[in-house]
């Protein structure tokens, strides 16, 4: 009896997990909400130094688009957090002369009290990588 009714319990929990699951694709859809920055530097020199950050962190690089400035990334299920959805943008801006950074986070599931700040936390390693010489 007790087995069966862990068995249902947990399907249920699974099916509530997974219809309420966000994607990637709702981080590339929340365009314009996410925290922006501004830096004083071509768009290649901040792009190459996120792809460097990313490399550093728990994110998954889901795809990358030079061209369209667009990355979208994810962390998956860990023991504490159900994950998150991460979508940046890194456009040129003033001729090329300085570049503007989005980055969107959206947790995987809302209600999600684990979820990681990726905005601060991207953010301050790119500032860092950007300051070294």
């Amino acid at each position: 009896m007790t087995i069966r009714l862990l068995s249902a319990i947990s399907l249920v929990l699974v099916i509530l997990l997974q219809a309420g699951c966000a994607t990637v694709k709702d981080a590339e859809a929340k365009r314009g909400t996410g925290r922006v920055e501004v830096y004083d530097l071509p768009q290649q020199t901040v792009w190459n130094r996120m792809l460097e950050v990313l490399g550093t962190t728990s994110l998954e690089i889901v795809s990358k688009d030079e061209s369209e400035g667009k990355i979208l990334a994810r962390r998956k299920l860990t023991w504490f957090s159900f994950g998150e959805n991460v979508a940046i943008y890194v456009e040129p801006m003033n001729g090329g002369a300085s570049t503007r950074v989005e980055v969107v986070n959206v947790k995987r599931v809302e209600s999600n009290k684990n979820s990681l700040d990726w905005e601060t936390r991207i953010f301050t390693k790119l500032d860092r990588a950007l300051k070294a010489p």
